[in-house]
């Protein structure tokens, strides 16, 4: 699959710049936000809470065919139970005819092969 190019960041003054390339160091680095500040009323806002998955990591060692496979699963069209017990029912009973015939056919040459050869 063809990635698509990245956008490129629009031109801005030189403090905007200069900010998001302190968040960029700043996220690169691993370093905490700078402190918020404070309210007019003067007590802090507590930041939201982001839900973390423990198992985010895992993420990147992903292969591209899961998340592929994973959409095309989404979009099928799944049948309702009733249609699946139905549909379930009928192969029971095809699987049990074709038993049946099978072993029929298979008696009937040996009983064909036993008088041909051993009387």
């Amino acid at each position: 699959m063809a990635r698509t190019p990245r956008r490129r960041e629009a031109t801005a003054p030189a403090a905007a710049s200069d900010q998001a390339g302190e968040a960029a160091r700043r996220v690169r680095d691993n370093l905490p936000r700078p402190a918020a500040a404070p309210v007019a009323s003067g007590m802090a806002r507590p930041e939201p809470r982001k839900s973390r998955n423990p198992f985010g990591f895992l993420k990147r060692f992903e292969p591209r065919f899961v998340a592929d496979v994973i959409g095309e699963l989404r979009k099928v069209t799944w049948p309702s139970f009733a249609e699946t017990r139905y549909l379930t029912f009928v192969v029971a009973i095809v699987a049990v005819a074709m038993g049946i015939f099978l072993g029929a056919l298979d008696l009937g040459f040996g009983w064909i092969v036993e008088k041909v050869f051993f009387s």
